[in-house]
């Protein structure tokens, strides 16, 4: 870590208190100058508390394992194991499309919102929109979980052709 700026190494500082580690992701947008950017980005685009941050948490899981970024999803099951209870076996019924009964509502058409940003954003179901701002997501909410899904596919597409080309 010792090869970037100061400003840049205390991102990767706040990156490793936050994942409990350093995803490549954010080693690439380091070595290509851009990393402080992107995490101030990050922080006011999805976390802004409009949406719940379990809530989060699923969007993320659902979208990297959809995308096939393995190291992405197992971040985000240390944080849906750490801070909010979740076991393996509720986090492979999510990752399968067989919600656990923990999640509510809310989350599971959360989870649907996600496969379907990862997939298609083009085709996302309108239906689903509609009955998340009936169950009280804000369309602040909605938008906080989109920008989430701009950024990790951002970062995925980032890293995917780094690591292949280093």
């Amino acid at each position: 870590m010792k090869q970037y700026d100061d400003r840049t190494q205390k991102v990767l500082h706040e990156v490793q208190d936050y994942y409990g580690s350093i995803p490549n992701t954010y080693y690439a947008a380091a070595d290509a100058g851009v990393l402080s950017r992107l995490w101030a980005l990050a922080g006011v685009t999805f976390r802004t508390g409009q949406a719940e941050h379990e809530d989060k948490r699923i969007c993320a899981a659902v979208i990297a394992h959809t995308l096939g970024l393995q190291e992405l999803l197992v971040a985000h099951l240390m944080i849906l194991k750490k801070d909010m209870g979740w076991n393996r076996q509720q986090f492979e019924d999510l990752l399968r499309e067989n919600y656990p009964a923990r999640m509510n509502e809310r989350q599971i058409l959360v989870a649907k919102l996600a496969k379907s940003l990862a997939v298609n954003p083009v085709n996302v179901d309108r239906d689903v929109l509609k009955n998340l701002e009936q169950l009280g997501l804000t369309k602040e909410g909605i938008a906080e979980l989109i920008a989430l899904h701009g950024f990790v596919r951002y970062m995925a597409t980032f890293v995917s052709v780094y690591d292949m080309a280093y």
